[in-house]
């Protein structure tokens, strides 16, 4: 669909609706150099600011539909119970600073974390909606920051005592008996945390107390109210992580563990976040202080305590820097120094791993360093190297720190169990491997943008296959030696997005002439007895002189290999550019009796191959361009295609062609049969019903929006992208530069403006031609689009024609 804009003498037209003026954000990737400032705050400085900021709101915000709302994992309760969870702390450079028009830092080990921090030294840090995105994507939940920091006294008072009218000094309020207690900030904050889709917040109060022990007491009740708004705002999976650093005297002195100096802290939140600088004997000493702790305190009665929530040794965060500013172990690759003592798997205790951008900015300046280093050099800490070892730096052993031994260098996610994203029944699974970053931009296998310096957006970002990392393992199927694998990722031959997956399979001289390979990539959850569907892009690469013959197919096995998926269904696509696309219908069969049950798998790749020779190793590369796993919806429940209702450009900003696309989605349902039920006593229906417990709705990952020049003489010029939509809840809207509009040359400069959606299945719609628009005296004049008009052009195409892949 399009709509005409065009610069004439400074004055701008639009085609089709008229539409209310809206605000957008920046979105990536993106051409030209700007991007628009983003609508609502990330950050306040002072409580004084975020009052002053909120007193402007006529209404309450509501959650914005772009970002991707938390879907827990399902997890069998026997491979997590009794293992610490990994809380990773942001820290990056003071928050904010990716920059959309170079390759910036991301985080991509989301497969061994549960809980994301997006942590800031501002009072109240709000994460990014990219970042709730990317973490959510992959069922983890995604936490804000409040700090208290040097100077801070006033705000800190003021979050307990509540809003004081007039800007009245809160050190001047007194109350006899101790410190009053005001429900408004804790209201206000899970309010933002709902409003922005993330969930929960750690507080770090890292200031002495002014009033003491009773104003210790004030933060700790404050504390339960704010846990208790969230929980009710955001859901169940709603935290608020209390870090040590405050006694209950109200002095600022981190005790490095959970003691009796910020046990109240602790049983008065979701958990605690400790301190570095803990003794290697602390963990174990750790374990036996919660366990003397009273159950009617901890809630671990024998029946549900009534007023208490629950905690458990996982709700103790031991911290590790990574930095290694008083952390065992030195930090860096010392890191699991700290993590082997603080054992997550045998003693339960969680870790909180602090300042993970290490890897980034100790290494950004030296001569030499790029993106594609620090991708190796990040991995190397996360999940060890695809060869050779790890020099482990030195470290001293403090004094009164008992003697240890450590062994070899061992990843961070060796620690913790491999976690899928949410089941695809509950949210659908898509990647294309994107980090985060690209270098240029493909649709459909064509690469239509190329960036500079490369670009950065966590909303782009997906899984990167947590199963091929640092190196894909292969199960041989057909007996014989396992060939060996390697795996990267691909900038510059990509299916949709900025990169793909590739991975080189060599298969050793002396092997059969025949082989067949099971190759995992990504780890899921299933539930049993229910009807998925997946499909799977791949091209297969040259392989020099050697001879062979290839058969791909999309495999549902164990994570060791046994196959469990019964394939009711099974297709293969041949796509543009080389590359194919097989999809599945499959489902995981278990005795009726059973009944459904969370069953954990993989998806991966079934290869054939087959040589001339057998006498020399060879080896050949192939490209994973995305995978797709969802709900399947039976055939009587697609009878629809998708499209534009409306698509409108509110002109503003400092050039004439500057404003906002705004847009809105439709399906079309297929024409009935005539209506021959004429019995009211008739039980049948004329029509195939829609699903009303699946989601049938089509859901979009993002928009592409191309700009098309309209040509002086008459027609149009090539259409060109212009980039994409994503953040903030702009799944919809997308802000135009004038400079970032194609150069037509003339005086005047006229553009219609394409949109073209990527379903959460994979799938590229294709472009509908709006109402043409009509010519009087000489200009362009728009026409109201009837909603008949708008359905006009989708009765001519076929029920599904809309959700097939562009070709």
């Amino acid at each position: 669909m399009w709509i005409h804009v065009w610069d004439k003498n400074k004055s701008t037209r639009l085609h089709l609706l008229n539409h209310p003026d809206s605000v957008c954000e920046r979105v990536m990737p993106i051409a030209g150099k700007k991007f628009h400032p983003r609508a609502l705050p990330e950050l306040f400085r002072t409580f004084q600011e975020l009052d002053d900021w909120r007193a402007k709101q006529n209404s309450p915000l509501y959650p914005a539909d772009g970002v991707v709302a938390f879907v827990p994992r399902k997890l069998r309760p026997a491979d997590v119970a009794g293992k610490g969870k990994l809380l990773v702390s942001h820290d990056f450079k003071g928050g904010y600073v990716e920059d959309p028009f170079k390759k910036s830092y991301s985080f991509n080990w989301w497969f061994s974390t549960e809980i994301f921090n997006y942590f800031a030294h501002h009072r109240i840090t709000i994460p990014p909606p990219e970042w709730i995105t990317a973490a959510h994507r992959q069922g983890v939940s995604m936490l804000g920051t409040i700090i208290f920091e040097g100077g801070s006294e006033q705000d800190a008072l003021r979050m307990i005592v509540g809003r004081l009218p007039g800007g009245t000094d809160a050190q001047t309020y007194h109350v006899d008996f101790t410190v009053p207690v005001s429900s408004y900030y804790a209201e206000l904050f899970a309010d933002i945390a709902k409003e922005r889709g993330f969930d929960g917040w750690l507080l770090n109060v890292e200031i002495s107390l002014q009033g003491g022990a009773p104003q210790a007491r004030g933060f700790a009740a404050w504390m339960t109210i704010l846990q208790q708004e969230v929980l009710k705002k955001v859901g169940p999976h709603g935290q608020v992580i209390w870090y040590d650093s405050v006694t209950v005297r109200g002095d600022l002195w981190w005790q490095d563990r959970l003691n009796a100096l910020n046990l109240p802290f602790f049983l008065n939140s979701s958990g605690i976040f400790t301190n570095y600088w803990w003794y290697n004997h602390i963990p174990k000493a750790q374990v036996d202080y919660f366990a003397r702790i009273d159950p009617n305190l901890t809630g671990q009665t024998a029946e549900p305590h009534q007023q208490i929530i629950k905690k458990t040794i996982q709700d103790i965060y031991i911290g590790v820097d990574v930095w290694g500013r008083g952390s065992h172990g030195g930090g860096g690759f010392g890191s699991y120094k700290a993590i082997e003592h603080a054992d997550p798997q045998g003693l339960g205790l969680s870790i909180a791993f602090f300042a993970q951008g290490w890897t980034w900015e100790t290494e950004e300046e030296k001569p030499g360093w790029t993106w594609e280093k620090f991708w190796q050099y990040d991995g190397d800490l996360w999940v060890g190297p695809a060869e050779g070892t790890i020099e482990v730096p030195d470290h001293a052993i403090r004094p009164g720190e008992a003697p240890c031994v450590h062994g070899p260098f061992k990843p961070v996610s060796s620690f913790f169990p491999t976690l899928p994203p949410p089941d695809p029944l509950d949210l659908a699974f898509y990647t294309n491997f994107s980090p985060g970053i690209g270098n240029g931009w493909f649709i459909a296998g064509k690469e239509v943008w190329t960036s500079e310096q490369g670009w950065t957006d966590m909303d782009k970002q997906t899984s990167v296959g947590d199963l091929v990392w640092p190196r894909p393992k292969a199960h041989h199927l057909s007996g014989g030696t396992a060939p060996t694998l390697t795996s990267s990722l691909n900038f510059s031959d990509t299916w949709n997005g900025g990169n793909s997956l590739q991975i080189n399979l060599t298969v050793p001289g002396g092997a059969q002439t025949y082989g067949g390979y099971w190759i995992p990539i990504q780890s899921f959850t299933f539930t049993s007895r229910k009807k998925y569907e997946a499909s799977i892009v791949y091209k297969v690469g040259l392989s020099g002189k050697t001879q062979f013959e290839t058969v791909f197919e999309l495999g549902v096995r164990s994570i060791a290999g046994e196959n469990q998926g019964t394939i009711v269904s099974q297709k293969t696509t041949d796509l543009a550019f080389s590359w194919k696309q097989t999809t599945v219908v499959f489902e995981i069969v278990t005795p009726i009796e059973v009944g459904s049950i969370i069953v954990p798998s993989s998806i991966g790749l079934v290869i054939g191959v087959t040589t001339t020779s057998s006498t020399e190793s060879f080896e050949f590369p192939f490209l994973v361009g995305q995978i797709a796993v969802y709900a399947h919806l039976p055939d009587q429940y697609e009878e629809f295609i998708t499209a534009l209702l409306w698509i409108t450009f509110t002109p503003g900003g400092d050039k004439p062609l500057d404003g906002t696309l705004t847009w809105d989605v439709i399906v079309a349902l297929q024409q009935p049969e005539p209506v021959t039920i004429d019995d009211p006593e008739d039980t049948r229906v004329p029509w195939n019903l829609q699903p009303t417990k699946q989601v049938w709705f089509p859901k979009y990952l993002y928009f592409n929006i191309f700009a098309k020049p309209i040509l002086a003489g008459g027609g149009y010029g090539p259409a060109v992208w212009i980039g994409t939509t994503g953040l903030d809840g702009l799944t919809k809207k997308f802000y135009v530069y004038d400079d970032a509009l194609p150069q037509t040359g003339g005086s005047g400069r006229r553009f219609t403006f394409e949109i073209q959606g990527l379903l959460e299945t994979g799938e590229l719609t294709h472009w509908y031609d709006a109402p043409t628009s009509a010519t009087v005296g000489g200009e362009k004049r728009s026409r109201r689009a009837s909603l008949k008009a708008a359905l006009n052009p989708l009765r001519r195409k076929k029920s599904k024609g809309d959700i097939s892949l562009a070709k």
